[in-house]
């Protein structure tokens, strides 16, 4: 299905307050566009993979990231880092992350993972300027938001629910990694990792869909919006008699005169 028709559908039927991202897997740099911005090259910074995501979807920037530009999760998890003796068996990460050996190597053992050295970049656009086929479609917004998006999902497939895996951060994890593995839609609440400098808002969590369903999500859009109740922004009851302080009723029949 073409980007920029995906991204009608979002705007019209969600309506995001910063730009839906694509995001693609790639194995070699002849996969990126002319027009991508590399961290420390074209920024002379090193920033966060999720950092990244938050310059393409509020400054409509097309990034890459690679093993030295992610934080260290975000490359395990990608498999751009290599899983060494000392992470797996937790000895390494247990003091930075103030847990027991055994409880730091469950961490990296849950955490879902692609093949290491599969790929060498992450390819972040805004959707309405992506010039590839992403992977994933990624969506932040409201709670409210969110669930049209399930809605558009689950209602045409006949389902009432979507497991949820939640992680207490590294929400790359959730969004990019698990959604490839999977080949579902992934919600994900946003933790500390991608907060630490002001990305996400306190209303905002995120939800991810795999292109290859991404067809079928649009066709739910228009369908759910024709039920007249999933929909965005969310429709309330409304037809009822308004109810007036003391004495406006009397007010207004005198000023109708019809009070003689």
């Amino acid at each position: 299905m073409d980007l920029k028709e995906i991204d009608k559908a979002l705007t019209e039927y969600i309506r995001p307050q910063t730009n839906p991202v694509a995001i693609r897997m790639c194995q070699s740099e002849t996969e990126l566009p002319t027009k991508v911005k590399f961290p420390i090259k074209d920024m002379n910074v090193n920033i966060s993979l999720c950092h990244a995501i938050t310059l393409a979807r509020r400054y409509g920037w097309t990034m890459a990231i690679d093993k030295t530009s992610s934080c260290y999760v975000a490359g395990l998890s990608l498999g751009f880092l290599p899983q060494l003796p000392d992470i797996v068996d937790g000895s390494y990460q247990a003091a930075l992350w103030g847990m027991t050996k055994e409880q730091a190597a469950d961490m990296i053992h849950t955490m879902p993972k692609l093949e290491y050295g599969k790929y060498k970049y992450v390819l972040i656009s805004p959707l309405n300027k992506a010039e590839f086929k992403p992977d994933v479609i990624l969506f932040y917004g409201t709670p409210a938001q969110v669930w049209v998006l399930l809605s558009a999902y689950l209602l045409p497939i006949g389902k009432l629910e979507l497991p949820a895996k939640l992680s207490l951060g590294a929400g790359c994890t959730t969004y990019i990694t698990n959604t490839i593995l999977t080949e579902e839609p992934q919600f994900a609440l946003l933790g500390s990792g991608e907060r630490l400098v002001p990305h996400p808002q306190d209303h905002e969590c995120a939800f991810s869909i795999p292109m290859s369903k991404m067809e079928n999500v649009v066709q739910g859009l228009e369908l759910v919006r024709m039920t007249g109740v999933f929909r965005y922004p969310v429709p309330s009851y409304m037809r009822y008699a308004s109810q007036h302080p003391p004495g406006y009723d009397k007010m207004r029949a005198h000023l109708l005169g019809e009070d003689k």
